[in-house]
This record gives C-alpha cells, structure tokens and sequence, in this order.
C-alpha cells in the first residue's frame, strides 16, 4: 500500500515545488502559458539573428572582431537610457549556472518584496520568457504595445547602424525599457559580453567550454570574456569555479580593476545534506523513493564573511534551514552565488532583503528546463486515480512504483561537458538503480564527444538520437548520425560495455517526439523497476518536448 501512494506523493511534492503543472491531454501536448505573438516575431526577423546562424567567430572578444558596444549605447539613448532608471541591479556572466543563478535571486528580491525585473537567453518555448517582471514573462499584450511605441526608434537606429543591429540587442534594449515602464528594481542579466552601466554586483557563474570559436578558442579566453562585466571597484560574485585556469584569469582582471572580489563558495557553505525521511517510503527502495527524498531534503546553508555581515553586521557565522527546490548538487553553487549578491544588493540600498526572504526565495525558485521532472500526462491521471481509489480503500490497481508504471520524463537543457556531468550525478541522485533511455538532441557547435563522454556514466540502456531546431531554424541542428558517432568515439575513449550489463543500445529517430515515442517502448519491453526518459542536449530540445509531447510536469 506504501508503494501504490508513492506516484501521488512525488507528484505532490513536484507541484509543491512550483513547477509548471501543465495538465495535457490524451491526444496532444499541453498548451503553453504564454506565446509570442506572430506580429512580433515577424518584425523582430527583420534583424540579424545569431542564434539561428550562429555567432561569427570571435565575436565575444575584446578584438576589432568582436560586438560593438558603442551601437548598443546608441540605441539606448534613443530609447531615453532606460537602464539608468533602474535602483539596484545585478550582472550575471558564466557559462553554466546563469539562469538558475538568475532565478534564485530574482525569487529572493521578490520575496522582500521587490518588483525585480529579468533578462535572460535563450528562451524555452517563447520569446516572452526573457523579459520577466516579478517571475512573470512579458505577457503578448504589453510586447506588442512595446513594439508600437518604440519600434520605429529602433527601425530608425537599425538604419543609422548600417543594419548591423541584431534581434539579440534589439530585445535587450526593449527589456530594458519595459523594466523602466514598470518600474521594476533589481534587473538581473545581460549575455552580451559588458554591461552598459555599473551594477552594484557582478555575478560570474561557472566558467567552462562553450561557444569557444566566438570566445577566442581557449579557457581562458572565454574567462576573459566572462570577465568583461566587471567594472571598476564594483564588487564581483564568484561562484565555484571547476576549472583553476579560468578562475585565474577572473582573478587578475578583478586585481586589475581593484573590484572586490566575494567568493561564493567560501561565504555561503551548505551542510552536508540532511535527507527528511518520507512518511511515505518507509521501507521502501525504489527510485520513486529517492526522487521524493530529494525533493523534501533540507540543507543548513551557513553565512559567513561580507555576506554574513550584510545581514547581521558582523560576519560572525549565521546558519538558516533551507530547501532548493532545483535539484542537484551544482545548483548548491548556484545557490551560493545568488545569496552572496543578494547580499551585496542589500549593502547598495536593497535593505528589504533580509534572512526570512533569502530562505523564501530560494526555497520558492523553479526554472524549466533545469532537471525538471514530468510525467507523460496519461501516466499522471492513472496514478491520480490509483491514489484516489487508495484513499478510499479501494485497490490502486498496480504498485505504482514497479514496472506497470510508466517511464519519469527528465527534461534538462544541459550542452556542455561539465553541465552534462553535473546532469548524470543529479540523475543517479534522483534514480539510483532505474533503467534509463536516453533522448538527444543538440545544437552542431558544442562539444559532442565530452557531452557523451560524461553522460555515460548514467549507464543507460539506450540512447535515441535525433534532431531539433536551433532558435526555430535547421543552420546550427547537429544531425542524429553525428550525435552516434560522438557516442561511440566517447564509448572508445570511457569503456564500451556498461558495467555488469550489456552494450548500450543506439538508436536513430527523425523527430524527437518518435525518438521519445522509441525511449518509451524500449522501457516498455524492459520491465522491470520504472524507468526514465532523459530528454537533454540542448534548452531547444527541452523546448520541443513541451511543446509536442503530451507531460504533465
């Protein structure tokens, strides 16, 4: 009876945790809460889009190659400077870690009450959710109304530039007026490579290897373009940093800006963790068992240092009992970074940011796409009325957490190495022992073979490649045939067999809802322990599957 309750009560604590409860039907996928309107996404295809092409090499680099700032200024004083309005922000750079580091402490501000507005890259299924005031994406109303009062300023600009604004610096721009228009505090984000005023904190999050051709070809090249939004004597957030080459360049270029430097790992430190025994899984062993853990664990975060001194006036250590709803052990680091410039926020005039809305915030954060955890929707309603029925005192009809259940659906955006590492640690957290299909889609221009090469320590027991538009277009779409071949170059190079099991199987789909179609039959004929379909290599794939696959998350 223990075992049949277990669907229900990790999908309660899902939705307890926040997470888009997107309830789909039988036949089709669920809505999105929000879309972008096709008026606007016709006027923004007037402009260069890099995203869909792909960044032309160097550009993020302090060379004549690079992206000129200059235009950018220039296009903000059309728009009245908007970004000078704003009464507190903060700069987050890095490669991995951005987003969630963005939305830990954007929950913060909002839980002391701040009106805190948002700009983040990519979006998962719309454009709107880049633009974001109070953790609601800009609704296609008040876009639209944005374009009509300001598009012809910037028509205007894009000519006087010689056409060399793209979409990217245009919606940056817009952002930055909407935030002004609602006077929202507290902005948070900026991908371009500096910003274009001095925040009162800048945040680098975890620098490793990504858009290398753009980023000058090296780690350290890409740490110094990471580093270009510090500013002088303006404190720097650094949060963990796994590669000691990187975290060196960061460190001499913020000697050479004299700019405080507050090492997030030092001065926000978790305890080890601290599972909360589920009422539910007594004597229980199965995946569902651990997922539900996970989610209910509570951790003791300690405050120390400069961060610990902002909220108390001394740093004498200040402990606080926290739970983060976004999983896994590098979100910790995220974590971490958010608090620290919460911190900093609060010593630049935020003074409402206190230690009752640090716990608040982090424990109300969710992020799509990060380790999230679904359902396909008729395996949710099933396990409803199983529990249901046991409420009742009726039979659930299976147990629920065995082989007659169908597959957990793992949507995560990670394309790097090191995200894909992280990703395989969170999922053998969340699964231990389940069995594990594999579903892959990525963008041509990132490191396949390391992506494979750390994901294969989830030992799944087949991998389905396939293939999804990049930013709505096929230019920057690595085929299913190309994502095989890094696998098994990444087979050579790690082991081909799985330990005590038999070679992975490899599979190629077209479209990633028949390659998810493919994951589910492959778990289906396992029996067995219930299984997980991980959808990754990329936000874009993540996106697709929201969009054409029928969750319920």
């Amino acid at each position: 009876m223990l075992r049949t309750l277990q669907p229900a009560a990790v999908a309660a604590a899902l939705a307890a945790a926040g997470g888009r409860r997107a309830a789909a039907g039988r036949g089709g996928a669920a809505p999105a809460p929000y879309s972008t309107s096709a008026g606007a996404l016709d006027w923004l295809r007037k402009f260069t889009n890099y995203e869909q092409s792909g960044v032309p090499q160097a550009a993020g680099t302090n060379t004549d190659a690079g992206f000129d700032l200059a235009r950018m200024r220039r296009l903000l004083a059309d728009l009245g400077d908007p970004h000078h309005a704003w009464p507190a922000a903060a700069h987050v750079a890095g490669t991995k870690g951005k987003g969630s580091t963005v939305a830990m402490l954007g929950s913060i501000l909002a839980a002391a009450g701040y009106k805190a507005g948002a700009y983040t890259s990519p979006h998962i299924q719309a454009l709107n959710e880049r633009i974001a005031v109070g953790g609601r994406p800009i609704s296609d109303a008040d876009l639209e109304g944005l374009l009509a009062r300001h598009g012809g300023a910037v028509e205007a600009a894009h000519l006087r530039e010689g056409g060399a604004l793209s979409d990217f610096e245009i919606v940056t721009a817009l952002a930055y007026k909407h935030f002004q228009e609602q006077q929202a505090g507290g902005g948070t984000g900026l991908a371009a490579r500096g910003p274009l005023m001095p925040p009162d904190a800048s945040v680098i999050a975890a620098v490793g290897h990504d858009h290398a051709a753009a980023l000058g070809g090296s780690i350290e090249s890409i740490a110094a373009a990471k580093a270009g939004i510090m500013q002088a004597g303006r404190p720097v957030v650094l949060a963990r940093q796994p590669d000691a080459a990187a975290e060196a360049v960061l460190l001499q270029r913020a000697q050479e800006l004299d700019c405080p430097v507050i090492h997030a790992p030092q001065e926000v430190e978790f305890a080890a963790a601290k599972a909360a025994a589920a009422s539910s899984s007594s004597g229980s062993s199965g995946s569902s068992d651990s997922l539900l853990q996970l989610l209910r664990q509570r951790r003791r975060m300690v405050l120390r240092g400069q961060t610990a001194a902002a909220f108390v006036g001394s740093g004498s250590p200040v402990e606080l009992d926290v739970r983060l709803r976004l999983l896994g052990s590098h979100q910790l680091d995220n974590a971490a970074a958010a608090v620290a410039a919460a911190a900093c926020l609060r010593r630049h005039g935020l003074d409402r940011v206190d230690l009752r809305s640090v716990a608040a915030g982090l424990e109300a954060a969710t992020l799509p796409g990060r380790f999230q955890v679904c359902q396909f929707a008729e395996d949710a309603e099933a396990a409803a009325e199983a529990a249901a029925r046991a409420a009742q005192g009726g039979s659930s009809g299976g147990d629920g957490g065995g082989g007659e259940a169908g597959p957990w659906v793992v949507l995560d955006g990670a394309h790097t190495p090191e995200s894909s590492a992280a990703l395989a640690s969170t999922l053998r957290e969340a699964f231990p022992t389940a069995p594990v299909a594999v579903v892959m889609a990525m963008a041509e221009d990132k490191q396949h073979r390391e992506f494979c090469l750390a994901l294969r320590a989830v030992e799944p027991s087949v991998v389905v490649f396939t293939t999804v538009a990049i930013a709505g277009g096929a230019a920057r779409a690595a085929g299913p045939g190309q994502l095989a071949g890094a696998w098994q170059a990444a087979a050579i190079l790690g082991g081909g067999r799985r330990r005590g099991g038999p070679r992975t199987r490899e599979l190629i789909q077209a479209s990633l809802t028949a390659a998810v179609e493919r994951a589910r039959m492959e778990l289906r004929a396992q029996r067995g322990e219930r299984g997980v379909v991980l959808v990754c290599g990329s936000l874009h794939a993540v996106g697709a599957a929201l969009a054409q696959l029928p969750l319920a998350c």
